[in-house]
Parts: C-alpha cells; structure tokens; sequence
C-alpha cells in the first residue's frame, strides 16, 4: 500500500494562481532520497525530493516506446535527456550508443544509473553536461568534422510561460530543431515534443516545417504523439492538451 504522500508544487505556479506556496509531507513516512521504479519492464532511479517536477516524466512513458521503434542499429542524441529515459528505451531496442546531453548534472548522473541498472555497458552511453542550443550550435559549426546521429530526441522544457512568450517558443522551436536536423545522418529520424501547453499542435509543426526549409531538407512526419490516456483533456481547459510530438524522417 500507500507509505507516504508527497507534495510537489512549483513555487511561480501558484503564486500566478494566488495560492500560497506548499509542498513537503502530506502523509507517512519520508520517502527514501531516491526511488526504483519500473515502466514497460525497464527500471529507473528517481529522485522524488529534488528531481524535476514528479522526478520523473511519466506522461513520455507511450511516446518513449514509440519513438524506441526507430532505435535499432542507430546513433542517437537525446538533447534535454533529464534522466536518459528515452535514451535507456533506444538502447533496449538495438540502439548503438545513445548521447545524453543535459544542463543538470544530477540528472545525468542517474542517466548512467540507469543506463547500467537496465544491463547495459557503460560504454554505450555519453553523458554531456551542456547547454543543449549551445552544444548544437558547437557541433554545427564543426561543419564536415560535427558529429551526425541516425536518431535525435528533442524533449525540452516548457518554452512558453505566459501567451506574452508564446512567439519567443516558437522561434526556439524552430531553432531547436533546425539545428538538430543540421547533425541528422541522411535519412534520419528526429523525434521532436513541445510540453506548452499555450503552443497548439499545428503551431508547433509550422515552427517544425519552418525548420526544414531553413536546414533545405525534406521532411516527413511519420507519426503523431500526444499525452496519454491518464492525462486527459477538460474540454473548458484546452491547455490541458500540452504534450504534442511528432516522428520525422529527415531526408
């Protein structure tokens, strides 16, 4: 059963709703500094008190699975990597070797445990503590000498805060992923996600389509990937509807 009750709320959050701050124990016990859990048969590490929001981003648990469909015999980048979660599902479908690239060294540190936890080498994985836009821009400046992934993860954080931030995520959208499809290998796959809620669907595939003019390739969605069944969508708050993705081949 149930040993203890947590609560995690974002400080900014609620103060835009006029709420007092709040969070700590609610119930029970303490929990432990970290927890094991289990999804789709592979195990992670995750940090409950100090990690990102729940510590773990269960809303990707279908989409990790869809997009690890593409993942054999591939190189893949997974940029904003968190814990390597996407990453340790491409590894478990016949992935090569994953890079994970992440601002927060923590959270990479549990990519490796991850990595290792699920009977994989510590060889098949990098983990690169770095401003993902900063590193892109760094290999894409390598020219003939940058690296090219078969398989890129973009997965970032919230780009749109209020509707005011709105045109600024598009633009990081669109240059988000037009440096990633400047690093793709020739028919490439790039598995793109936006989790602003205030950016719909068809806005953030007209910054993605806006990317592949730029890069002059030819892109095609492959899949749709949205949140999942225990997330639904109140048809009075649209915003609700904030996990979006697509699956592309990268010609």
């Amino acid at each position: 059963g149930c040993r203890g009750v947590i609560e995690r709320s974002e400080a900014g959050v609620r103060r835009q709703e006029g709420l007092a701050d709040s969070g700590g124990l609610l119930l029970g016990a303490p929990p432990p500094e970290t927890v094991d859990v289990t999804e789709h048969g592979l195990h992670f590490r995750v940090d409950l008190a100090a990690g990102q929001k729940t510590g773990f981003y269960a809303d990707q648990r279908e989409n990790r699975r869809r997009v690890a469909g593409y993942a054999a015999g591939r190189t893949v980048l997974n940029a904003f990597s968190y814990t390597g979660a996407f990453g340790v599902y491409a590894l478990a479908a016949g992935a090569q070797h994953v890079t994970h690239v992440d601002t927060s060294a923590d959270a990479l540190e549990l990519a490796a445990v991850n990595t290792t936890c699920n009977g994989f080498d510590a060889a098949t994985s990098t983990q690169l503590n770095a401003d993902v836009f900063q590193q892109l821009r760094t290999w894409r400046d390598q020219g003939p000498r940058a690296p090219r992934f078969d398989l890129i993860v973009l997965d970032p954080p919230k780009f749109a805060q209020s509707k005011r931030s709105v045109d600024r995520a598009l633009r990081g959208y669109k240059d988000i992923n037009l440096l990633a499809m400047k690093l793709l290998a020739p028919d490439g796959i790039l598995a793109t996600f936006s989790c602003s809620g205030l950016v719909s669907a068809e806005l953030f595939q007209k910054a993605v389509f806006a990317a592949a003019v730029d890069a002059g390739r030819p892109v095609q969605i492959l899949e749709w990937l949205r949140q999942p069944a225990d997330h639904p969508v109140a048809v009075t708050f649209p915003e609700g509807d904030y996990l979006k993705g697509f699956i592309c081949r990268v010609l």
